[in-house]
């Protein structure tokens, strides 16, 4: 049995907008709480040679998936990884971490997964990105 309060649906990269969230990083949500996803959000970042996203948090627990170009990940606490295609990283809540494009030549791109509750298993109105101390992302 299938409820009918949820609906299935078809993202389509070439439509989904665009947005520079830092200078060389470019997200598009494929998939979004108003397209009935009611437990997760995905979406994808595109990272110029060299970019990187500073040092941050969620809110909320957050899965990584590397789908071409190889990446430095950073999390708090751990040694800074160098991570290739289909590599995947799981984050919980409120540890900080960074993605870091290891190409000066080549666009990295990742998949990233968001749940839609908190450590508590509550439901979050929305996703927090909060940036803090770059010494969190260094070992």
């Amino acid at each position: 049995m299938h409820s009918q309060s949820c609906t299935s649906r078809l993202a389509r990269y070439r439509t989904a907008e665009a947005f520079e969230v830092e200078p060389g990083v470019r997200f598009r949500e494929m998939i979004r709480r108003e397209d009935g996803a009611r437990t997760m959000i995905v979406g994808l970042a595109t990272f110029a040679p060299g970019a990187s996203l500073p040092c941050h948090v969620h809110n909320v627990e957050e899965t990584v998936t590397i789908l071409t170009g190889r990446a430095l990940c950073v999390v708090e606490g751990q040694e800074t990884t160098e991570v290739e295609p289909f590599d995947s990283s799981f984050i919980p809540p409120h540890v900080a971490h960074r993605f870091i494009n290891a190409s000066d030549s080549e666009p990295l791109t990742i998949q990233w997964i968001y749940g839609l509750v908190d450590e508590h298993g509550r439901a979050v109105a929305e996703v927090e990105r909060t940036l803090v101390a770059p010494a969190r992302c260094e070992r």
